[in-house]
């Protein structure tokens, strides 16, 4: 599409034309995403948590993906991987995965000593299966508790101190050596039968990259607990790997009665820490996380380390660990 033509459009219709042509854009074909996001009137503004923290138009979706395509770069960077635009858009376009694809690595001295500061080796263990955490569960000190749940449970597992990350927080920023990364990874994970991961984000994109992983919820047994938990969906498990019914039948099965807030399953709302935002703008990310605290009127049940963290409640393999 012409740029210039594209300015004229953005500049001079008046409302009621970009409605209309928010009806005509998803008829385009498969063009490009960030164009077709710019023509749009920001329809899935209401659903975005990065605006509703920050409360400026430049971080809404459709005013970012325009910034980008004219070439502008600090914005595309105030993104979360929720896709909760995706989820409301006629187009179903993920605002960060088109994003993605135009960050230029800005910030990867920020993750590298992050990672650093965070990564920690494990003990090797065979086994038939590899638990493979990803840094986050490092981070929170998830680590140690997930390992003693799943030793407690019988789960024939493996760990390895190979990789610690799955290259995800350079891939979100656009850094080349993610690549090194995910190349790592395959090569490790090509020598089991499966992984499993707590971190719903590492799950996505070890699916990506057609490995054969699932989220740690498919190995762990419901023992009986009882009482009432908020239970939060995280984005990623919700809309990426599609596990919505199978963390509360599992809650149910550990006799625990759910209390859905009022943003549940496929329609949740962010928690704040995903992907690479809270490591750029804390400061945004904790009003997003303080927003989403005040929906949960119970103690609060995951199944993601970030969001256990943000939502100061419990992991899944935290909350057996209770009766284990």
């Amino acid at each position: 599409m012409n740029p210039k033509l594209i300015m004229r459009i953005l500049s001079q219709t008046d409302m009621k034309t970009k409605l209309r042509l928010a009806k005509v854009i998803p008829k385009l074909g498969s063009g490009d995403e960030i164009a077709k996001c710019m023509l749009c009137p920001n329809m899935c503004l209401y659903a975005c948590p990065v605006f509703d923290a920050e409360r400026r138009l430049t971080v809404s979706p459709s005013v970012k993906s325009r910034i980008a395509y004219f070439g502008g770069n600090e914005a595309i960077y105030h993104c979360l991987p929720c896709d909760a635009c995706k989820e409301n858009c006629r187009m179903e376009i993920s605002v960060n995965d088109s994003l993605r694809k135009l960050r230029n690595g800005k910030y990867g001295d920020k993750i590298d000593g992050w990672l650093k500061k965070i990564s920690k080796r494990t003990e090797e263990r065979d086994g038939r299966i590899l638990y493979f955490p990803g840094c986050r569960t490092f981070e929170f000190g998830l680590f140690e508790k997930n390992v003693e749940c799943l030793e407690k449970l019988g789960i024939d597992f493996a760990l390895t101190s190979e990789i610690v990350c799955c290259g995800m927080p350079y891939y979100e920023i656009g850094d080349k050596r993610y690549m090194e990364y995910f190349s790592r990874l395959k090569k490790v994970a090509s020598g089991y039968e499966r992984v499993i991961s707590s971190c719903p984000h590492c799950v996505s994109v070890m699916r990506e990259l057609g490995i054969r992983a699932e989220h740690l919820l498919t190995v762990l047994r419901p023992l009986k607990i009882g009482g009432t938990v908020s239970y939060h969906d995280p984005c990623l498990m919700a809309r990426k790997l599609c596990l919505i019914e199978e963390p509360r039948d599992f809650l149910k099965a550990c006799s625990l009665e759910i209390a859905e807030p009022a943003f549940s399953k496929k329609q949740t709302a962010c928690c704040g820490y995903g992907g690479v935002y809270r490591l750029l703008y804390p400061e945004n990310a904790e009003k997003i996380a303080e927003r989403r605290r005040k929906q949960l009127e119970f103690e609060v049940v995951t199944a993601c380390p970030a969001c256990s963290a943000a939502l100061r409640g419990k992991d899944l393999a935290e909350l057996l660990l209770e009766v284990l």
